[in-house]
């Protein structure tokens, strides 16, 4: 069997002589992971950077089993993460959440999302404001997400200001404020709000990183990519 699709490179490792395996975030077959033969060659390597966009086709005998793939270069984005800290940083901490999707599960919606943060050519702030959007969309697609449509004891949708890390909903910054140390706050770019300091960007990723290590990083006991730490360094520079 066989099918064609367009993905994402996530990784390319070592596997036998000459061969390489390679991981993909494509667009209609999730994450995905095949057989490159003569992933090291000089034609194969400069394609199979992680962020690139590449057309292949996948083969198999059955459907279980690993395949191999065949591709070309779809649309090139390496040399645009080559001078661009906070870029490449972005890059590889899509890249650590990819990795723990299910595999062969299909995300269209996400791969659109991923690909348009990877094609993004902004300033920084609203490159880590996409992450953080992109990280909340995340949790959703994979059944964690955090509510902010309404403050779960007034029902109200407006002033929204503090979320609880226990039931993951918000609440008003009147209702919360009384107890804003055991809550965590939602930044005013979540809802269109023009601030988009460093500090909010902050609390974005403060944000995410707890809903992410909850429901998905430490049941799995995985950690959070170091990366994430350059983010913060960056912000406090």
């Amino acid at each position: 069997m066989n099918f064609e699709d367009i993905g994402i490179v996530l990784s390319v490792r070592k596997y036998g002589e000459r061969a390489g395996l390679l991981e993909l975030l494509s667009k209609n077959h999730g994450r995905h992971v095949g057989l490159a033969r003569n992933y090291q060659s000089k034609n194969n390597q400069p394609i199979l950077q992680p962020g690139n966009t590449i057309s292949f086709i996948w083969k198999a005998r059955l459907s279980e089993h690993l395949g191999t793939l065949t591709f070309e270069l779809d649309r090139p984005r390496s040399g645009k993460f080559i001078n661009n800290r906070v870029s490449i940083v972005v890059l590889q901490t899509l890249v650590s959440h990819l990795r723990i999707l299910p595999e062969r599960e299909s995300f269209p919606e996400l791969f659109n999302r991923t690909s348009s943060i990877l094609d993004f050519t902004g300033d920084y702030s609203n490159l880590i404001k996409g992450l953080v959007l992109w990280e909340l969309f995340f949790l959703e697609q994979l059944g964690y997400g955090v509510d902010m449509s309404e403050c779960a004891v007034t029902m109200s949708n407006t002033d929204l200001k503090y979320i609880s890390p226990r039931t993951g909903r918000a609440v008003t910054k009147e209702v919360g404020e009384p107890y804003k140390s055991k809550l965590i706050e939602i930044p005013e770019f979540i809802f269109g709000g023009s601030n988009l300091n460093d500090l909010e960007l902050k609390k974005g990723l403060l944000l995410t990183e707890f809903f992410l290590k909850r429901d998905l990083y430490v049941p799995l006991q995985l950690n959070l990519s170091k990366f994430r730490d350059s983010l913060n360094q960056i912000l406090s520079n």
